[in-house]
C-alpha cells in the first residue's frame, strides 16, 4: 500500500482545521501532517513537517494571502497547494493559480470535497471548478490577461486596498493593516477611481462594498 500523502492544513479558524482534520483522517490517501493558524506558522510547519500537499485558506487573519501563498510555494520544492477560500472564484482562483497555487476549491463546496480536491493534485493535475476551468481558457484563448476585466486590471495590492474598503475600513485603518503610508492608500484609492470609472469616493466605496457583498464589480 503506497505512503499516504502528507498535508498541511493552513486557517485560522480552529472549526475548519477540525473538520478538514476529521474528513482527511477518514481517507488512508492522506495523513495530517501539520496544521497552521497564521502566516508565520505555516512557514514554520512547511519546514518542519515538509507535507506533499497543503490546504491554504487565502485569507489568515483577516489579511489577503496571496504574497504568503507565493513565499510557502517557494519554501518547499514539489509542493502541491490546494486554496480552500470563501472569496470569490473567479477573481482570486486566477491570482491563486499564478502565485503558485494547483488548487481552487470554494469553502461553501464543503469540506468533503477536498479529498476530491487534493486526489487530483497528488496526480500531478490542477483542480478548479468548471467555471473557473472555462474563464482560465477563454482567457488565454483571446489573448488576454487571465483574472479579466475589470479585476485583471487590478493588482494584486489594488484589490487588498478595494477588499478592505468594502468592509468599512477607512484609510488611516487600511495603511496600518497593510504596513503602508496614509499617502499610498491614498494615491491606490485614486488610481482604483479611474479603473473602475467612480467619479467620487462615495461611488468607489458602494463599488468596493458591492464587491465584498457579491464578488463581482
Amino acid at each position: 500500500m503506497p505512503q499516504p500523502a502528507g498535508v498541511l492544513i493552513v486557517d485560522d479558524h480552529a472549526i475548519v482545521r477540525f473538520g478538514l482534520a476529521q474528513v482527511l483522517e477518514l481517507d488512508p490517501r492522506f495523513a495530517v501532517c501539520g496544521e497552521a493558524a497564521s502566516g508565520v506558522e505555516a512557514k514554520r510547519q512547511v519546514d518542519a513537517c515538509r507535507p506533499d500537499l497543503a490546504i491554504f485558506d487565502l485569507m489568515l487573519g483577516g489579511r489577503d494571502g496571496l504574497g504568503l501563498l507565493r513565499e510557502i510555494c517557494a519554501l518547499r520544492a514539489g509542493l502541491r497547494v490546494l486554496v480552500f477560500s470563501a472569496q470569490p472564484e473567479m477573481v482570486y482562483a486566477p491570482r491563486a493559480f499564478q502565485a503558485g497555487a494547483c488548487g481552487y476549491l470554494m469553502k461553501d463546496a464543503g469540506v468533503e470535497k477536498v479529498p476530491e480536491a487534493l486526489a487530483v493534485l497528488a496526480l500531478g493535475e490542477r483542480y478548479a471548478s468548471d467555471a473557473v476551468q472555462r474563464a482560465i481558457f477563454q482567457s488565454a484563448a483571446a489573448g488576454r490577461k487571465v483574472g479579466g476585466v475589470p479585476h485583471g486590471a487590478l493588482s494584486d495590492r489594488e484589490l487588498q486596498v478595494l477588499r478592505l474598503l468594502g468592509a468599512g475600513l477607512g484609510t488611516a485603518e487600511i495603511a496600518a493593516q497593510l504596513s503602508l503610508s496614509m499617502k499610498t492608500v491614498g494615491t491606490y484609492r485614486e488610481r482604483l477611481k479611474v479603473k473602475l470609472g467612480a467619479d467620487n469616493a462615495l461611488q468607489l466605496e458602494q463599488r468596493a462594498a458591492e464587491f465584498v457583498r457579491t464578488g463581482s464589480l
